[in-house]
Parts: C-alpha cells; structure tokens; sequence
C-alpha cells in the first residue's frame, strides 16, 4: 500500500535523506518520494520509477513498522 510521505516524514531522521543522497550522488525530492507499507515493513523509495522497478540502489530506506512507531514513541 502507498502511503503519503507527509504521515510517515515526521518518523524519519531527517539525516536519512542527505546521507542517501551524499552517498548515492542522487538528489532527494521530497515531492517525488513514494512510500510503501508492506508486510510489516515501510519503504522510502526515491521517486515512482524506483518504487515500481524495485531497484535496491533507489531504495532509500527499510524500516520495520512496529519498530519504526516504537522508536517514535508511538506516533504515526
């Protein structure tokens, strides 16, 4: 299921993103995130064409969900 980066942002270290870009040499727009929550899982993937291709090198970051909302302190 595709969920709208802006419910799941406020989860995310911000530094994610600049690492991700630093190490990959690929801007990171936030209009062009998609975001999929799948079998426990959350993927950020760098825009639409990674997300549908499921390139592991566009893959920005792979949380487990109850992890992810435990760390938070429950939010999202």
């Amino acid at each position: 299921m595709i969920i709208a980066f802006k419910d799941i942002q406020p989860l995310i270290p911000s530094y994610i993103f600049n690492e991700f870009g630093q190490l990959t040499g690929q801007f990171v727009h936030a209009d062009q995130i998609v975001c999929e929550s799948e079998n426990g899982r959350v993927r950020i993937w760098l825009n639409r064409e990674a997300f549908e291709m499921k390139d592991p090198e566009r893959l920005i970051c792979d949380y487990d969900q109850e992890e992810l909302q435990r760390y938070n302190g429950g939010r999202g």
